[in-house]
């Protein structure tokens, strides 16, 4: 194939098929305008692809509403794989690929995109297993939702695989296809040159009017070099093209021209075609022929390429001959066209409904009920992309208000379960325009609620919680509690806590059966922001309470609430045991595919191995949150887990660059109503570089301030930063706000902290008691080894100051020990001053952190490796490829030095 002007692309798409051949997989975007050769330049690679299994399939406004028609087109050929892969994954992709309409009634309903998207990523990978994978998506805007999340899922993980997938899009389009984290190709005019060496090819020696006029026409677009010297005169092209008409538009013409001269059977032949394109053969005839065509009658359309057949089915030379056939047809005829289609098509077809629909010409029952059950079946097979697109049909079709506005209902709560809160916001707002039933408007403003804490708009969540509240009471729902107590957890993000009153007071002057849990939670919110109401001690009793009772229910808690019952554990200071919650929720949430609590289970296990001083593994859990939530579009789970836990390590190493970064990111993707205390990590900053007074400060505003309890934890920084600073009067109401946490927690870790704070405060005579005191804690509950190290610097320079520096030098070499193996720079030069003050300048010998080594996907694939997870496990932990799994293992072996997973589990990570 004869590409003009397009080297350095063809080249650079060959290149990445050599790489996929080679194992080194990738994905890449091809956009441009209509006509601009996308298709053209991916035909000419696919032509040189030998011994590549080369896949297709082609976005199609008629089936931008069939859930998973894409995926059925791409993967349908690689059935035979079937059998290779995991039952559990064949299983999901029969139902979703059409070869076991049954749907699983037991199945977990998961997240589309990762669910699916493991699965379908297990059969390709199976498949280029056996034999290098060529995929090609052509018009990707056109994808259905369903098949689009799936296959952008899978494109981003082919590093390591011997597979190519190519995505062209249509430049400038509606509806937009984006692809964040994806490389691009964007295919511009042809230049000068090339433009007119394709045109002279195209006239082939034939004289042509005004050859320049037609290549200004044309803007380098080779479509319409190809087309427009075979319809337009050039007088034509002086009267008719000129102007701000795009070339899209003009193509259109083009083509919608050569349709009108073709004889009126060809054309309703055509129409057919365009009316279903997802129909086989003999439906197209049926259909046609129902309309008055012949199969004969498509030979003038074949003659001039407007048509072709391919495989078993009717295509188009170009997608807009499509558009073209179809729009020129007059409106009464498109109507019979798809009148006919739901006549011939099966009574089960889901294709039937939606051209029920496209026949319709208004509300009319029989096409709505026929709409409703075509999208419970979607629902069945996960499909909630496009189950919400035709429940909204449905509820357009609906005479009866009330009935709108349930099928509404349906609606809304597939686009939540898709994963599309926009779209759930603007259905939930035409129910409240159609429908008066509470039980209805109850579960559509939860659902609108649970929208806007993803959109972190936190008050406006809070008050379509409360608002549920009122549809369930006037309903005699009798769950009532569930939105009250979201309600009190949304006002505690909002720092407002007169809000989270309100709502345990609504509890209990309902008397519902879930208003203890209310109030407890309402006592907790208060309790860790230093109302003068609430304790801290009634705070953490009100907690364990309600960890309590979540434990209780035992495997029935959802990942979204075990994650809850992690935070809370983190707030009365049991690290341990909010890490055992959250790594287990973890666990749980990717193997249910519960994707949507990952992020902040995922950040809550970050910040339980921040404390427990495993930084490298905290690093590698919030980033993996960030990843996960910005492919479901969670917008708080990046913000919480720069903020909480990447922004912290960085600080106590001394990154200011890094710190600063992450904190301006965090600024700038978090709300202005969610408590987001970035000054945390900014005071760890300043501390660490011995900038106490600045640290001061700010612990101090957020100690004052409703975000009172993101604080709490680092309440001894500020005492320390006090005491060097000489203002320590400032802090005492903090320090003892602290203290009555640490012995309501009955932790160790935090009475040792304590301990060492009362050294601080205490003349120096009396400090080392105190200090002593605190390092027998800290060996007693070594929960925290950063806080441990802390003491021992503290209790050492004590010692040298009591010229005990034997002992002094013990201590110092423990606390540089762990501070080198953190990388906590700013402290190891600072326990290295000490030790020279005391006559020490040896060097420090560190353990060595072989997590350090490692990048953070590599850790993670490691430690499930050292636990004995194999690599198809470990992928379906991770939403990796087996072989991905195998090779971040491989890659890790020699850093660790290492050849076994035998080895491996010997060195103790």
């Amino acid at each position: 194939m004869l590409l003009y002007g397009r080297d350095t692309e063809t080249a650079a798409l060959a290149e990445r098929l050599a790489a996929a051949r080679e194992g080194r997989g990738s994905a890449l975007v091809v956009r441009g305008e209509a006509g601009i050769g996308k298709s053209t330049l991916v035909a000419a690679v696919a032509e040189h692809a030998e011994g590549v299994t080369a896949l297709r399939c082609t976005g199609v406004e008629s089936e931008h509403a069939w859930s998973f028609a894409g995926l059925q087109a791409l993967l349908l050929p690689l059935t035979g794989h079937l059998e290779a892969i995991p039952e559990h994954h064949a299983c999901v992709l029969s139902r979703v690929l059409g070869l076991d309409p049954a749907p699983d009634k037991d199945a977990p309903p998961g997240d589309l995109r990762f669910t699916v998207g493991l699965a379908a990523l297990s059969l390709l990978t199976e498949a280029a297993g056996h034999q290098p994978v060529l995929c090609v998506v052509e018009d990707a805007h056109w994808l259905d939702r369903d098949s689009a999340a799936v296959l952008l899922f899978i494109a981003k993980r082919l590093a390591a695989e011997a597979a190519l997938m190519i995505f062209t899009v249509r430049e400038g389009y509606a509806p937009d296809f984006p692809t964040p984290g994806l490389e691009e190709l964007r295919l511009g005019p042809l230049d000068d040159d090339a433009a007119g060496a394709l045109l002279t090819d195209r006239l082939g020696g034939r004289q042509y009017g005004s050859r320049s006029h037609l290549l200004r026409t044309a803007e380098g677009n080779p479509l319409a070099l190809l087309e427009l010297p075979l319809v337009e005169s050039d007088a034509r092209l002086a009267a008719d093209w000129t102007g701000a008409r795009s070339t899209t538009s003009r193509l259109k013409q083009v083509f919608g021209d050569r349709i009108d001269r073709l004889p009126e059977a060809t054309r309703t032949l055509l129409l057919a075609i365009a009316a279903d394109e997802t129909a086989d053969t003999g439906l197209v005839i049926d259909v046609a022929e129902k309309l008055g065509a012949q199969l004969t009658d498509l030979a003038p359309a074949e003659a001039d390429d407007l048509v072709r057949f391919h495989g078993d089915r009717f295509t188009f030379g170009h997608p807009l001959i499509r558009t073209a056939a179809y729009q020129s047809a007059p409106v009464f005829r498109r109507i019979e066209a798809h009148r006919v289609y739901a006549e011939v098509l099966p009574a089960g077809d889901h294709r039937r409904a939606l051209h029920l629909a496209a026949a319709a010409t208004g509300p009319d029952e029989t096409v709505a009920a026929a709409l409703e059950a075509s999208a419970a079946c979607l629902s069945g097979c996960g499909g909630h992309g496009v189950e919400y697109t035709i429940f909204e049909r449905a509820a357009l079709f609906t005479p009866d208000p009330r009935e709108r506005g349930r099928r509404l209902l349906h609606a809304t709560e597939a686009a939540v379960a898709a994963g599309n809160g926009p779209k759930a916001r603007s259905l939930y707002e035409q129910i409240l325009r159609y429908s008066d039933d509470r039980a209805v408007l109850a579960r559509a403003t939860l659902m609108a609620a649970l929208v806007a804490a993803w959109a972190n708009d936190v008050r406006e969540s809070y008050r379509l919680y409360m608002e549920a509240a009122d549809h369930y009471v006037a309903a005699d729902i009798t769950s009532t509690g569930y939105p009250l107590f979201r309600a009190v957890e949304l006002a505690w993000q909002a720092g407002d806590f007169s809000r989270a009153e309100v709502a345990a007071e609504y509890a209990e002057r309902l008397g519902i059966d879930h208003s203890p849990w209310v109030r407890d939670l309402a006592k907790a919110t208060a309790g860790f922001n230093r109302s003068c109401a609430i304790t801290v001690t009634e705070a953490v009793a009100a907690l364990r309470n309600l960890i309590g009772i979540h434990e209780s229910f035992g495997d029935s808690v959802s990942p979204e609430n075990r994650t809850m019952v992690a935070w809370w554990q983190t707030l009365i200071g049991d690290v341990a045991a909010a890490e055992r919650t959250a790594s287990e929720t973890v666990r749980t949430a990717r193997q249910t595919g519960a994707a949507g609590a990952l992020p902040r289970s995922l950040t809550l296990n970050a910040l339980t191995e921040f404390h427990k001083g495993r930084w490298k593994d905290a690093e590698a859990l919030a980033c993996n949150a960030i990843d996960v939530a910005i492919e479901l579009g969670q917008k708080i789970g990046p913000v919480k887990s720069r903020a909480y836990v990447l922004a912290p390590i960085a600080a106590l190493r001394g990154e200011e660059e890094h710190v600063r970064e992450l904190v301006d990111t965090a600024l700038a993707d978090s709300p202005g109503d969610t408590v987001v205390t970035v000054d945390i990590a900014l005071a760890l900053l300043d501390f660490s570089m011995g900038r106490n007074e600045e640290a001061l400060d700010r612990l101090a505003t957020v100690l004052e301030s409703s975000a009172a309890g993101e604080a709490l934890a680092y309440v001894p920084v500020a005492v320390e930063a006090a005491v060097r600073a000489g203002d320590a009067d400032r802090v005492a109401a903090a320090f003892q706000w602290y203290a009555e946490w640490a012995e309501a927690s009955g932790q160790a870790h935090l009475a040792a902290q304590v301990e060492r704070c009362r050294g601080l405060l205490a003349a120096d005579h009396e400090a080392g008691a105190h200090y002593e005191r605190a390092a027998d804690l800290h060996k007693a509950d070594d929960a925290a080894p950063f806080e441990t190290a802390r003491t021992d610097l503290i209790l050492g320079e004590w010692l040298r100051r009591a010229r005990r520096v034997n002992e002094a030098k013990t201590r110092l070499r423990a606390a540089a020990a762990v501070f080198e193996r953190l990388g906590a720079e700013p402290w190891s030069e600072r326990v290295r001053r000490e030790l020279r003050a005391a006559g020490d300048a040896g060097p420090i010998e560190a353990a060595p952190d072989l997590a350090d080594k490692l990048t953070p996907q590599e850790l993670q694939v490691v430690r499930l490796a050292a636990a004995g997870l194999s690599n198809r496990e470990i992928g379906e932990q991770l939403y990796l490829s087996p072989r991905t799994a195998g090779y971040h293992l491989y890659k890790a072996y020699p850093k660790l030095g290492v050849a076994s997973r035998n080895e491996l589990a010997r060195l103790g990570l």
